[in-house]
Parts: structure tokens; C-alpha cells; sequence
């Protein structure tokens, strides 16, 4: 029976039953009316919870599928230019190009993982009453720590990918908050949520605020020089990196 979980179809919307299912019972459905119109009075709340935990697992399919697609055409028209502009260029894509090459629950694993690291992180700030709270974003539960959990997977397997999207959604909790209270920013709508924005960007900054003119050459150099450097460790690996996943 539980071969059935093996499609990310059934897998994913029986995940998001469970997990958005929790939380719009406890909403409840007089709140839910008022958030989305598309909620009649007269529709039933535990079908409204289907068809909603539902919608996710077709649209997430969608773009598994659009985005292999997309990856697979750019990359063949991308040939005329590799080969007379550019000799040795590789294209560039979005992290979501990886969903599709990777195993098809690694994405559904890596988003939920990183949501219930974010949501324990979040409890943290209000239990330690923190002077910033962060309000979880869609764009970096989802896609940073999906991307995480596709490679982790590939690496480590099932715990892995369970474990770094955790760790990943902990972390963007917290280097968010801190960067939104160091750089004073909270006053402002407060701080991106992406994984990077949480690590490496509060020390470019901290770099830019004690340094000055200083610390905006120090960073630029870093950004610069750390590709080359993995280039020059791994030459004829270095553009083909990913292939290994």
C-alpha cells in the first residue's frame, strides 16, 4: 500500500493535507472566508481543505515538468551560442531547474522540513521575546530549501534530506532577524528570507558598515575571487559539477 507514496503526486497532497490541513482547522473557516474570496458560505470546509492541499501538489507537478522542459530546450538552443560566441559557456538556470532531475518527494521532504524549521525557529524569537519577529515567506521555505533537499538526497539520502532543509529553515529565521535588527531595517518591512540573505550577506554588510569604502572593495574582491579559486581547484570539473547529482 505504502508504494503508492512512491508518485510525488500522492505524495505531496497527502503532505499537504496533513500539514496545511493542521492549519486551516485551527484558522478555521469563518477566518478563511474573510482571507479568500473564492471560499463561498455555502462550500464545505473539509473539501475546501482538499482541494486547496490538492491544488499544490498539481501545480508543484506542473512545474517540475514545465521547468525540465524549459531547461531541455534552452539547453539545446543554447548550443549556437556555447559553440561560435562563447566556446565552453554553460547556461545559467534557477534553482528550480534541479526539481525534475532529482527524486520526485525530495521537493515535498525539503519544503516541509524547512517550514517546521522555520516554525520552531519563529517560536524561538517569540519564547526568547526577540525585538524582530520573521514572518515565514513562501519563496525561501520553498525553493531554497527544496533545491537543499534534491542535492541532500542525491548525497545522503532520506535523513539528509530531511535534516539540511531543518537546519537551512532554522538559520533563515534567525540570520534574518539578526540582520533585520543589526542593520535596523525591521523599521523598514525587514529583511529578505533567502538562505543567502541569511548567512552570507549580514557579513558583507557588517564588512560595508564598520569598513566603509573598505569593506565594499574587501567584498567585491571575495565575490570575485572565491569562483575563481574553486575554478582553478577543479578545472575540468568545475561547469560540470552538477552533472555529478
Amino acid at each position: 500500500f505504502l508504494s503508492i507514496f512512491n508518485d510525488n503526486v500522492v505524495a505531496t497532497g497527502t503532505l499537504m493535507m496533513l500539514f496545511f490541513g493542521a492549519i486551516m482547522l485551527i484558522l478555521g473557516p469563518d477566518l478563511l472566508h474573510k482571507i479568500d474570496a473564492g471560499f463561498k458560505a455555502d462550500r464545505n470546509f473539509i473539501f475546501y481543505i482538499m482541494e486547496k492541499s490538492l491544488n499544490f501538489a498539481v501545480y508543484l507537478s506542473i512545474l517540475q515538468l514545465g521547468v525540465r522542459m524549459f531547461v531541455s530546450e534552452l539547453t539545446e538552443s543554447f548550443q549556437g551560442i556555447s559553440n561560435k560566441l562563447l566556446p565552453g559557456s554553460v547556461p545559467a538556470v534557477d534553482c528550480a531547474a534541479v526539481y525534475g532531475f532529482g527524486h520526485p518527494n525530495a521537493v515535498t521532504i525539503g519544503f516541509i522540513f524547512g517550514a517546521i524549521g522555520q516554525f520552531i525557529a519563529i517560536l524561538g524569537l517569540i519564547v526568547f521575546k526577540s525585538p524582530v519577529l520573521i514572518i515565514t515567506g513562501f519563496v525561501p521555505v520553498f525553493f531554497d530549501n527544496a533545491t537543499f533537499a534534491v542535492f541532500a538526497n542525491k548525497k545522503g539520502g532520506l535523513r539528509a534530506a530531511m535534516i539540511i532543509p531543518f537546519a537551512s529553515g532554522v538559520i533563515q529565521v534567525i540570520g534574518g532577524a539578526f540582520a533585520a535588527y543589526y542593520f535596523q531595517l525591521a523599521q523598514f518591512g525587514g529583511w529578505h528570507g533567502n538562505f543567502d540573505f541569511a548567512t552570507v550577506w549580514p557579513v558583507i554588510g557588517i564588512l560595508m558598515n564598520k569598513l566603509q569604502y573598505v569593506g565594499v572593495g574587501i567584498a567585491i574582491i571575495a565575490l570575485l575571487a572565491i569562483p575563481q579559486l574553486q575554478y582553478m581547484k577543479n578545472k575540468k570539473g568545475y561547469f560540470k559539477l552538477a552533472e555529478n547529482y
